[in-house]
């Protein structure tokens, strides 16, 4: 059944092992299902840019409706799996004389490059499939370099590979030098991120912070019997949220009419409004590389087993906030929870206490049953205001204590 959900920053980690109460499984790349749909209106005094309709494997930008001065575009993301089992190395044969063009170096992407293309080689040699190679090459990059986007920092992908560290200009074109170099085709694809609301600069999206708004760049994969498929460094791999505004794609036409002028920058008085927003995105699973926050699409089996579903009041309406406690004795790990949802992810088979804290309601203790590789759907009921606990309170938690000490 899919549940409408918005975006939810879930603090899954560093959940401690205590006999005879399992703990979830060490890792930060979370993975998601789901679709995301968001309708822009996006205006501009003094006229909005050329936006293409376009879409890859899990990426569709449309624009309805449009005029020099205003835009209605809506993008929307599908994070079905990633079923690709294109072998790795590819042939000749795979690729048309155009798509050859993108393995070629360009400025700034140093596809011969030696100690690049050495690095690429190395950290492939055992892949098997198109898939392994991206998920080795993107892994590598994220945990091994540093974001940094000061003015004297150089962002060509020779510099950020002896650097270790570059912006999403950087990262994307040492991506493209290592995939290039390895013979699987990418692009660069420039766009926009939104800033305000409640995304953007300040906004988590299921616990990965978006960089701030502003102009942006991320990377187009090539994968053989999959098609084109963006994936954002800074953000996730084989999907990029809709909060990424396609603007144009390197060496590639999106835009035949040739149109110029008009802005997406907030500071040149352009003004982006949510028409309508649609989202069922679930955080299913995670995996232990690369280790810093990242998200990503689902890709061969359920790896570890997960618990989510909604904390309701007592006539079945979701509640709008509080907390999830996952306890280790007298201590708790805290999980902060919106409209009504909570999510348990990277559980080994197993007990899993928990308790549910909500100003003005009943607390409710709860042990849940995890296996491994299965996604199991739990509702939690809490009791109406001023009524008892469905549970009393472990004796081992000290009522001096009060709330328990985040981990």
């Amino acid at each position: 059944m899919k549940i409408k959900l918005l975006l939810i920053g879930f603090s899954i980690l560093g959940w401690i092992f205590l006999k005879g109460w399992l703990s979830p499984a060490f890792a930060a790349t979370k993975i998601l299902a789901g679709k995301h749909t968001i309708i822009y209106d996006i205006v501009n005094p003094l006229g909005v840019e050329f936006l293409p309709d376009y879409g890859n494997s899990s990426y569709t930008q449309k624009v309805l409706q449009e005029d020099e001065f205003s835009k209605r575009v809506m993008i929307e993301v599908n994070l079905g799996p990633v079923n690709s089992k294109a072998p790795f190395p590819l042939s000749p044969q795979q690729l048309s004389w155009d798509m050859k063009f993108f393995l070629n170096p360009e400025k700034d992407i140093p596809v011969q490059e030696w100690n690049i293309a050495v690095e690429a080689k190395k950290l492939t040699q055992e892949a098997q499939t198109v898939h392994e190679v991206v998920s080795a090459i993107f892994n590598w990059i994220v945990d091994n370099h540093t974001y940094d986007a000061g003015r004297n920092t150089p962002q060509d992908g020779r510099s950020v590979f002896y650097n270790r560290r570059g912006s999403c200009v950087g990262y994307t074109n040492l991506s493209i030098a290592m995939l290039r170099s390895v013979g699987i085709p990418a692009r660069y694809v420039h766009g926009y991120l939104p800033p305000g609301y409640d995304w953007g600069i300040s906004k988590k999206y299921w616990g990965v912070q978006i960089s701030g708004g502003g102009y942006h760049g991320w990377v187009e994969v090539y994968y053989p019997d999959l098609g084109w498929t963006f994936s954002d460094l800074l953000h996730s791999k084989n999907f990029v949220d809709p909060f990424h505004v396609l603007r144009y794609i390197d060496r590639i036409n999106l835009n035949p009419r040739n149109n110029r002028g008009g802005s997406l920058d907030v500071e040149e008085a352009t003004t982006f409004t949510i028409f309508k927003e649609e989202n069922t995105t679930l955080a299913l699973d995670q995996l232990p590389k690369p280790q810093k926050d990242i998200l990503a699409r689902q890709f061969g089996k359920q790896q570890f087993g997960t618990i989510y579903g909604l904390i309701k009041d007592a006539s079945g309406k979701p509640i709008p906030k509080g907390s999830v406690i996952l306890w280790e004795g007298i201590q708790g790990k805290v999980i902060p929870f919106e409209k009504g949802l909570y999510s348990l992810l990277g559980l080994k088979d197993g007990t899993y206490r928990l308790t549910i804290k909500v100003d003005g309601y009943g607390e409710v203790e709860k042990n849940l049953q995890a296996i491994k590789g299965e996604i199991k759907n739990i509702d939690i009921v809490l009791p109406s205001s001023g009524s008892s606990p469905s549970h009393p309170p472990s004796k081992t938690v000290p009522k001096s204590k009060g709330t328990p000490r985040a981990k």
